[in-house]
């Protein structure tokens, strides 16, 4: 067996770059498309599969678990067997798996066995987009091939709303799944031109991955614990608690094994520098942040204002013409300005505009949010080149790339870490939420039993509804109810706002983590990822060894 502390052969640059810089993109559209058109149009696929609301729960989560699962897994499969021959076998099973799903008989078990699939074969491309931008591409055009990788990832988040209510209004609930099969045949062709095959003397040999798949599916049982825990009453459910304790046995084998048989090709001394676990902590910052656009927003204008998909859409497609703009003028930024100048800015943004929605009232529209979504945009910019900048020039720094056990333990390490928040942050949001709603309606429902105004207000309501009422007590009735209505709206407003607020908190924190990372170098003083890590350390302009 090849030892595994043997340096990884000098990275292939492909013929055709741009080619495979198209495929990484089509890959990383197709991995956030297909779960956001699955959650935007869950309504509609309930009803096109007459499904139950109990069986329809479980749609976005079997897609998600497979996505789940496969993200640290995916990292060493394609160390096995090459990201070229990962990407096309993965794509082809998703390109299938979506052509049928919508021609299944409506019936819980194949459906979700079908989305399970397209799970776990979309579940490769994420990671294994970022491996192969930060390895493969020329130093000087990491910070641009970054930038192309994240203009996708989040003009795909912000369209994916937009384009399900297309569909729907223009199409059928059927392209929810034919848009993601059509969309992976160029994604194919680019795969199979652009990113070169691996020589056999770079794969790995055969090997147990036994430990990252107890990880995978610890992560994986505690994300569905989390989506599912809400609807099912979360401890008071066994169900709950055996997932829960499911995931602790495996996150514990996982640690039992690894401390019994350390894996060959694993290396987590790569993440005891001080910077990499912050800017894994930074990731899950960047993530929960992304809840404002994928929870709270479209949650605050269908249930007050009873907005549809395509009107919700709407207002985030315009987040898509800032971040055009952006992005490259960040990238170019970051050739002058270092990762923590780039993530502070970005964090300070994110914190002003949702300080700014915190006072929002339940009489606003659509139009209100455009201003702090157009602003907030460069802010989300700022953050997610600064996060995945900081991620890649710290691999660098500290040889992982050159390593073949440090990087597939930082790549695991930060896929895990990635798939785990963007999936925990919406089940913690939902559950504050509900919270705080509950918190005020007990407050101003307290309050109106004692609240002169509100009775005569109650009682003027009777007497101006009592023309249209069949009776004076039915019109005091209907008065209450619509004093009801009004704290329960009101109720909701302020729950709203303190989602807002939480997030513009955990913007600061955000910016405390970043001030606590050791400096970065700039792109022009990055070692290339071939660089021995003694040559690193002898070096000081090529990134100097800092304190862990």
């Amino acid at each position: 067996m090849t030892s595994p502390n043997v340096p990884i052969e000098k990275p292939i640059v492909p013929r055709h770059a741009l080619v495979g810089i198209v495929a990484v993109s089509l890959a990383a559209v197709n991995s956030t498309m297909g779960s956001g058109l699955i959650t935007a149009g869950l309504e509609d696929l309930r009803g096109a599969w007459s499904l139950g609301v109990d069986d329809a729960a479980y749609i976005t989560t079997a897609f998600n678990a497979g996505q789940m699962f496969m993200g640290p897994v995916s990292v060493l499969l394609a160390a096995r067997f090459g990201h070229r021959q990962i990407l096309l076998v993965a794509g082809f099973i998703y390109v299938i798996v979506s052509l049928i799903l919508p021609l299944v008989p409506h019936v819980v078990a194949p459906i979700l066995i079908l989305l399970v699939l397209a799970g776990l074969s979309s579940g490769t491309f994420y990671p294994l987009c970022l491996s192969f931008i930060s390895r493969n591409l020329p130093v000087s055009l990491v910070t641009y091939g970054i930038a192309a990788y994240n203009l996708d990832l989040l003009a795909t988040n912000h369209l994916t709303q937009a384009l399900e209510g297309f569909y729907m209004d223009h199409a059928s609930w059927h392209w929810l799944f034919w848009n993601q099969s059509l969309l992976s045949l160029p994604m194919l062709l680019c795969v199979y031109y652009g990113i070169p095959q691996t020589p056999r003397e770079q794969l790995l040999p055969q090997f147990s991955c036994a430990d990252i798949t107890y990880v995978a599916g610890s992560l994986t049982l505690f994300y569905i614990a989390l989506d599912q825990g809400e609807r099912l009453d979360w401890y008071n459910n066994g169900l709950i608690n055996g997932l829960f304790l499911g995931g602790a046995i495996l996150m514990a084998a996982a640690i039992i094994r690894r401390w019994r048989q350390p894996h060959p090709y694993l290396d987590f001394g790569y993440l005891r520098h001080r910077n990499i676990l912050l800017m894994g902590l930074v990731m899950i910052f960047f993530r929960t942040l992304l809840v404002r656009v994928g929870f709270i927003i479209p949650t605050f204008l269908e249930v007050l204002h009873q907005y549809r998909q395509t009107e919700i859409g709407a207002l985030f497609a315009l987040s898509v013409v800032p971040f055009a703009i952006a992005l490259p003028a960040v990238a170019f930024m970051m050739r002058k300005f270092r990762v923590r100048t780039i993530l502070c800015m970005g964090f300070a943004i994110i914190a002003v505009i949702n300080f700014i929605d915190a006072h929002a009232l339940s009489t606003w529209m659509r139009f209100e949010f455009v201003p702090t979504q157009m602003f907030g945009a460069f802010g989300i910019c700022l953050v997610a080149m600064g996060t995945i900048c900081g991620i890649v020039f710290e691999g660098r720094m500290s040889g992982a790339y050159n390593n073949r056990a440090g990087a597939y333990a930082q790549g695991a390490f930060f896929q895990s870490v990635r798939l785990f928040a963007s999936v925990a942050s919406v089940s913690a949001f939902r559950r504050f939420l509900l919270f705080r709603q509950h918190f005020w309606q007990t407050k101003l429902a307290s309050s109106l039993q004692t609240d002169w105004p509100a009775a005569e207000r109650s009682a003027d309501l009777g007497v101006a509804l009592q023309p249209q009422a069949a009776g004076p007590l039915q019109a005091h009735d209907v008065g209450s109810a619509l004093i009801a209505k009004d704290v329960q709206q009101q109720a909701f407003t302020l729950a709203i706002d303190d989602t807002f607020m939480l997030l513009a908190w955990l913007s600061v924190i955000g910016l405390l983590t970043v001030s606590m990372i050791a400096r970065i170098p700039l792109p022009a003083d990055l070692p290339s990822a071939d660089t021995p890590v003694e040559e690193i350390t002898r070096h000081p302009k090529k990134g100097k060894q800092r304190a862990s």
